[in-house]
């Protein structure tokens, strides 16, 4: 694996070896040892043109405890808002010795021609393209599923929410599908509907009540505003809750044991309430503790692969 672009591109051997390098670091509570110092020496960029939180902190804490130094680059103070191209941001670093690129943009496409350009001992990974991809949430999602329910094959898992918008939705799907999932239901309000082409392996409904029923695993998302066109397609969010929001009434319909998942950032009385994001069932924070350890099985992965 030489980079991380999109899930559909891994097989079901490098996923669950990103899994199960991942559960290595997290019983060590993501301590690299010292003979596991694998990106000392080395520079990774920060390299987002999107808001984020998780993702680009988890990377950074990531990199330096595998031993790189972190550089951060972001859309306000980088020389893009002066007109220079993402390439020739990317080709500027490359002359400063950086050789790992983490990438968020809310454009799609562009990593093709990132790819056609950057030097050959670059290592190139997708932290978020548009509504397209988010491979990296894709992975640690699946980490938490599998530390809870062991067997993809035999669980139902539903993804909630504005699916049209969401590229968390569909990385998860293109990973679970390839790990064999046993039945993947997609829900939300038919105004959120997605292209079903891109949810291979998964069924849709805009019932939430007979896509909860015995549900095993739960991932809701936030209505996403800043990937719509217009503000008419943003529902009422007083409407969206009383209908679509994740409540401890509807959490009764799922498994006794179901778990509770939400990528961030959560917008609590609209996708999700209170009671639920805080409750016994949710392992939301869990995830976050995940990404660490993924996103240091991802590095070391493609740093080995370059010997």
């Amino acid at each position: 694996m030489k980079h991380l672009l999109y899930l559909k591109n891994l097989d079901q051997e490098t996923i669950t070896e990103i899994l199960d390098t991942a559960e290595h670091f997290l019983n060590h509570d993501n301590q690299p040892l010292g003979s596991e110092k694998l990106l000392q020496d080395k520079t990774l960029a920060n390299v987002f043109f999107e808001p984020s939180t998780r993702t680009r902190s988890s990377f950074q804490i990531a990199a330096r405890k595998l031993g790189a130094d972190v550089i951060n680059i972001d859309n306000e103070h980088s020389s893009k808002a002066k007109g220079e191209t993402l390439v020739d941001t990317l080709k500027s670093l490359e002359a400063m010795g950086v050789n790992y690129f983490v990438i968020r943009n809310k454009h799609s496409g562009i990593f093709d021609e990132i790819l056609e350009n950057i030097d050959h001992n670059s290592r190139l990974i997708n932290a978020g393209e548009s509504n397209i991809s988010h491979p990296t949430q894709g992975l640690l999602d699946l980490l938490t599923i599998r530390r809870h329910k062991k067997d993809f094959r035999n669980i139902k898992t539903v993804i909630l929410g504005d699916l049209s918008h969401s590229r968390v939705a569909r990385s998860l799907t293109e990973g679970l599908s390839i790990m064999g999932t046993g039945e993947i239901v997609i829900v939300s309000p038919i105004d959120y509907k997605p292209d079903m082409k891109l949810f291979n392996g998964a069924e849709y409904t805009d019932n939430i009540e007979s896509a909860l029923s015995d549900a095993d695993v739960v991932v809701t998302l936030r209505v996403q505003k800043e990937r719509m066109d217009d503000e008419t397609q943003f529902l009422d969010q007083s409407k969206y809750f009383k209908d679509y929001g994740l409540t401890s009434d509807r959490l009764k319909l799922c498994k006794k044991d179901v778990i509770v998942m939400h990528p961030g950032p959560m917008n609590r009385g609209v996708e999700i309430e209170n009671t639920v994001a805080d409750g016994e069932h949710s392992v939301i924070t869990e995830q976050v503790t995940n990404g660490i350890a993924t996103r240091m099985a991802i590095l070391s992965i493609i740093e080995r692969g370059k010997d």
